[in-house]
C-alpha cells in the first residue's frame, strides 16, 4: 500500500508542478529530431475530419489541460477505484503482519483494523483480546535484545505461520494465527492488485500508441 500512495502522490506532483519541465523534454526532443514544435498560444484545430474546426481554446489549453490532466486525472481516479477504503484497510493490516526485518512494519492499530472486517471470526471479546495477544506477542517475537532469535530470520508470512506452529506459540497466540491464517487464504486479494496495476499499465499504452 506504501507503493501505491507514493504511485499517487508522484501523480499529483506531475500534475501540478511538472508541465513545463515535460515540455521543456518535449521541446529538446523535437528540435533535436527537426521536429515542428506547434506555437501554444494559437486557437486549437481538431485533428478528426468531421470535426475540423477552430476550438475555442488554445493549443496549450488543449494538450495542458484535456490531454495532460485528464489523463492524470484518469489515473487517481482508477488507483481510487481499486484501492478502496476496505481494500486498503486489509492490504495494510496484511503488511503489517509481515515479519520481515524484524517485524519492522508492525502495527497494532492497522491490525486490529483488518480485524474488524471480520466480525464472524472476530466478535467483540475476541477483538479485546486480541489487542492483549498483539502487544504480548511483538515483544516475544520480534528480535530486540535476543527475545526470540527464532523470528528474526523470516521472509514472509508463510515463513511466520510455519515458525509459529514449530515453536508452540500459534497455542499462546491463537487469535494472532487466526489472523495470519486468514491473510494467507487471500490470494484473490493479490490477484486484485495484479490486475489493477496491468489494466492501467494496458491502457497506458493503448493512450500511447493512440
Amino acid at each position: 500500500m506504501l507503493l501505491v500512495e507514493v504511485a499517487k502522490r508522484r501523480l499529483q506532483v506531475l500534475r501540478d508542478d511538472e508541465w513545463d519541465s515535460l515540455i521543456a523534454k518535449v521541446s529538446t526532443f523535437c528540435i533535436k529530431h527537426d521536429v515542428l514544435i506547434p506555437n501554444f498560444e494559437e486557437p486549437y484545430v481538431s485533428s478528426l475530419r468531421s470535426r475540423r474546426k477552430l476550438a475555442n481554446h488554445t493549443i496549450l489549453h488543449h494538450y495542458r489541460v484535456e490531454v495532460f490532466c485528464n489523463i492524470i486525472d484518469w489515473q487517481l481516479q482508477e488507483l481510487n477505484d481499486h484501492f478502496d477504503e476496505v481494500t486498503t484497510y486489509l492490504l495494510h493490516g496484511i503488511a503489517c503482519l509481515n515479519p520481515i526485518n524484524s517485524f519492522s512494519s508492525f502495527d497494532i492499530r492497522k491490525v486490529m483494523r483488518m480485524a474488524e472486517l471480520y466480525p464472524d471470526d472476530f466478535d467483540e471479546s475476541n477483538i479485546s483480546i486480541l489487542e492483549n495477544e498483539l502487544a504480548s506477542y511483538i515483544v516475544d517475537v520480534r528480535d530486540v535484545r535476543d527475545v526470540d532469535e527464532r523470528f528474526s530470520d523470516l521472509n514472509g508470512l508463510c515463513d511466520l505461520s510455519k515458525r509459529l506452529v514449530q515453536t508452540k506459540k500459534h497455542s499462546n497466540y491463537p487469535l494472532i494465527f487466526r489472523l495470519v491464517k486468514l491473510a494467507l487464504l487471500l490470494p484473490a486479494v493479490i490477484a486484485f492488485v495484479e490486475r489493477a496495476f496491468s489494466a492501467m499499465n494496458l491502457s497506458r499504452m493503448t493512450c500511447g500508441v493512440k
